[in-house]
């Protein structure tokens, strides 16, 4: 039996949850068959085998699935946990950290519109604020943390303490004005 937990209430909000490596889609619909909301965002690579060279989908946070929910109720919490390949909620003091619903929505539009991103492995420390002028990411906000050869914005989701980076001319962008 199904449980809804994304209309509980509006108390509902997003979390993070670390899974085992390399299950984050088995965990995906492991939670949606709980009737879970849950969020895997995922990015296209290109891997290239001895024999071929195939374009495959491969979650941007590797280990991280975001699911919609009230922490507070143990009952839904402790569900979620009982999931196969979830190791645990990402928290702080104990607690699960919730991530604002502005940043999944910025995640979900940018992954839909088909943005070039990659997940950073450490985050470089906070650069200059910027606002994107131009483009289909019109509006977004984020940190400059280089400006080399490529030019790259990079976006810091500071409840998962990662990186997003997007490969965009800085032209595109209004630097230091947010």
């Amino acid at each position: 039996m199904a449980i809804q937990y994304a209309h509980m209430s509006n108390r509902a909000r997003w979390y993070a949850i670390y899974t085992r490596s390399r299950f984050e889609k088995r965990t995906y619909h492991f939670l949606r068959e709980k009737g879970v909301e849950v969020y895997l965002p995922l990015v296209k690579r290109w891997r290239i085998w001895s024999d071929r060279k195939k374009q495959v989908e491969i979650p941007l946070v590797p280990s991280y699935l975001f699911v919609r929910t009230v922490a507070e109720n143990h009952h839904t919490y402790f569900d979620i946990l009982n999931t196969p390949g979830v190791v645990r909620f990402i928290c702080f003091e104990g607690k699960a950290v919730s991530i604002p619903e502005n940043q999944i929505d910025t995640l979900k539009r940018l992954n839909g519109e088909g943005v070039d991103m990659a997940c950073l492995r450490s985050c470089p420390p906070p650069g200059s604020p910027v606002r994107i002028i131009h483009g289909p990411m019109k509006g977004l906000e984020g940190e400059v943390i280089s400006v080399g050869k490529n030019k790259n914005l990079i976006l810091r989701l500071n409840a998962l303490d990662k990186c997003i980076n997007l490969k965009i001319p800085l032209a595109m962008a209004e630097v230091g004005m947010v």
